[in-house]
């Protein structure tokens, strides 16, 4: 008798893209188990396996997928997997750049991997792109309130910008205005 458990920790109906990571953990079988990243062509490349391709492969699919695969090898197959998208967040964080989040994850956690925002930053108006379309999320009134939760929901793709508080942005002016200032009447006091 053949047993094939395979448990998937993530949404139906979420499709693999580039750059996009999955976690496969099998059981007793660490040398199998890791962290694949999707490939530019949208493929996934596992020991055993070698190159599978994902394009337009749900994650329910890759699912039966690996079932059917690793009876191939294994009579027992207990597989484990967690997927993971790139996620990039620029601006007044501590940490910019890009990040890898699991498909439950929201913007909660993203900020917190990225550091939190700098002093100069504001929580207020995160502005989330994806694919031409743009959302402005007020971050600091859903925590406030702990309405609207699901405006803090990823997806793949997502590009995350924390922009500048008003304030410090003018403060830098105003010290720019002062030594402006300074200099002229340093001019006009040395001109004989």
């Amino acid at each position: 008798m053949i047993w094939v458990f395979v448990f998937v920790l993530f949404s139906n109906n979420i499709y693999l893209n580039p750059n996009d990571a999955v976690e496969i953990k099998i059981w007793r079988q660490d040398d199998l188990s890791g962290w694949y990243l999707i490939d530019k062509d949208t493929s996934l490349t596992m020991p055993l396996l070698g190159k599978v391709s994902t394009k337009n492969i749900s994650t329910d699919s890759l699912h039966k997928m690996l079932i059917n695969d690793y009876r191939n090898y294994y009579s027992d197959v207990f597989v484990d997997i967690d997927m993971y998208y790139r996620i990039n967040i620029f601006g007044e964080v501590k940490s910019p750049g890009f990040y890898y989040v699991k498909s439950e994850d929201n913007l909660a956690n993203l900020l917190a991997q990225a550091g939190g925002p700098t002093p100069q930053g504001t929580i207020a108006s995160i502005q989330i792109l994806n694919q031409g379309e743009k959302r402005v999320v007020n971050f600091k009134k859903i925590l406030k309130k702990g309405e609207q939760l699901e405006l803090l929901n990823l997806k793949p793709g997502d590009v995350v910008i924390i922009p500048r508080r008003f304030m410090p942005a003018f403060q830098e002016w105003s010290v720019l205005l002062s030594l402006g200032t300074l200099i002229m009447q340093i001019y006009i006091a040395a001109k004989p």
